[in-house]
């Protein structure tokens, strides 16, 4: 009768090797997927705060110095790698006797090459309306 059940642990321990084995895979797998969205999240962020740059940088060109670029391309050191657009449209209305500057800007940010994982893009909209003193 022993040499009949000699045989139950070997499959046992077996068993038990795979179950611990898959278990190992998916906590790693786990842990890759979240590292991986840790970096589209701190990139989607880099990405929104190079927008916003871009569209301080268009309202202080409108109220300061009273110009309107169309389209202005440019790279900044602190959002290295990141490609920043600011579009530039500029209207006048009168109010009364009053006119009034109207500048709408659009400002994109981007990084990497549109269609791979790495892509990110960001669009941030404003309007900013200037009275002449």
């Amino acid at each position: 009768m022993k040499s009949r059940q000699s045989g139950f642990t070997l499959i046992a321990a077996i068993f038990l090797l795979v179950v611990v084995a898959l278990l190992v895979v998916y906590i790693a797998n786990i842990r890759v997927v979240q590292q991986t969205t840790l970096l589209y999240g701190v990139q989607g962020a880099r990405a929104n705060q190079a927008a916003r740059s871009g569209i301080e940088w268009g309202i202080h060109q409108s109220i300061v110095n009273g110009s309107c670029v169309a389209s202005t391309s440019f790279t900044n050191a602190a959002f290295a790698g990141f490609n920043i657009e600011v579009q530039c449209n500029r209207t006048t209305h009168t109010e009364g006797a009053v006119a009034i500057d109207t500048y709408s800007l659009i400002a994109i940010s981007s990084s990497g090459s549109y269609g791979s994982l790495d892509y990110v893009q960001r669009l941030i909209q404003a309007s900013v309306s200037i009275d002449p003193p």
